[in-house]
């Protein structure tokens, strides 16, 4: 029986994205992720905890990725939601300590946060629906929807104009 590895994070970038390129040419984006969670110990205190990934995207969704990165949208700080495969990976350390990296193998990537600051928008490196890319079913192309993901100028059940809606 086959297995399924899927991961979904929200972040924040940890670095710029680098682009690289394999032997063979094939486009490569990576970056870091931080994923912090703040909860109460024990003794009441409030703790922080955060844990790092590396991120890397290929082929469309990496050639969005790298479109991103130069027109100012995807940089260090920027809050996204990636999904994708999650692997585990030893290596030494400077030090010659065993340590363990978090790989991300991005399948999609949305942008999070303020319209000013990125305007939010889904990409992915799997065709979808009539929108284009994307995840299952076509989430990622939003083909004439607002960014919350109703068309423009849709109405809800009870005729509210979605537009003049303010989340």
């Amino acid at each position: 029986m086959a297995g399924i590895s899927k991961v979904i994070l929200v972040g924040n970038l940890g670095r710029d994205p680098e682009t690289r390129y394999t032997p063979n040419g094939t486009m490569n984006v990576q970056f870091t992720l931080a994923v912090s969670r703040r909860y109460t110990d024990s003794s009441g205190a409030q703790q922080d905890s955060t844990t790092w990934f590396r991120v890397t995207g290929w082929g469309r969704l990496a050639e969005t990725m790298d479109r991103l990165t130069q027109n100012g949208y995807l940089t260090k700080g920027k809050q996204v939601y990636v999904e994708g495969r999650l692997e585990s990976r030893e290596y030494q350390d400077q030090a010659g300590q065993t340590r363990t990296s978090l790989d991300v193998s991005a399948t999609e990537l949305q942008l999070l946060g303020s319209r000013g600051d990125a305007d939010g928008g889904s990409f992915g490196g799997q065709q979808g629906g009539p929108g284009g890319a994307g995840g299952p079913g076509g989430r990622g192309g939003r083909g004439g929807q607002e960014p919350g993901g109703s068309p423009r100028g849709a109405q809800d059940d009870f005729g509210t104009d979605m537009d003049d809606v303010p989340f």
